[in-house]
């Protein structure tokens, strides 16, 4: 019989075998960002003072309940601030999966915009699904850019 700290040891080994598979199908665009955020459990946190250059672009962290992905390889120590205020670094991930949706986040430029059939949550609590590619807008500002989703 193992023991608690061998088998803790072994859930440790086993979430970083999870967490490098999906980066590297991430960078190898093996995998969509719905798959990525159904794995999410397998995302690593972004740490602050971390060196990300040895990463490769579009290995995903979770931060602030996002998921998001990097277009820089750069070391977080020498920056101050996070994913969502580092947007040249990071570009946000959005799912098609309406039951593991995220609350709005604005795009920056063309990074994070809403393409078909992608959701998130309104600051209404509800979650929309985008109807077209490329999508800017909020579901007030531009209602007919939207669908409001539906369960069951």
């Amino acid at each position: 019989m193992m023991t608690k700290a061998e088998s803790l040891n072994k859930m440790k080994e086993k979430g970083a075998y999870d967490a490098l598979k999906l980066q590297n199908e991430a960078a190898e665009g093996v995998v969509t960002e719905t798959e990525i955020i159904d794995r999410e459990e397998a995302v690593p946190v972004f740490d602050p003072e971390k060196d990300y250059t040895g990463w490769r672009v579009n290995s995903p962290v979770a931060d602030e309940g996002q998921v998001w992905l990097l277009l820089q390889p750069y070391n977080a120590a020498n920056y101050e601030g996070r994913p969502s205020t580092l947007r040249a670094l990071w570009g946000l991930a959005h799912t098609k999966n309406p039951e593991r949706a995220k609350p709005y986040v604005a795009p920056f430029g063309t990074s994070g915009l809403y393409q078909e059939g992608e959701c998130m949550i309104w600051t209404d609590g509800l979650t929309y699904i985008s109807n077209f590619d490329n999508n800017s807008y909020t579901p007030e500002g531009y209602p007919q850019g939207w669908t409001l989703y539906q369960k069951g």
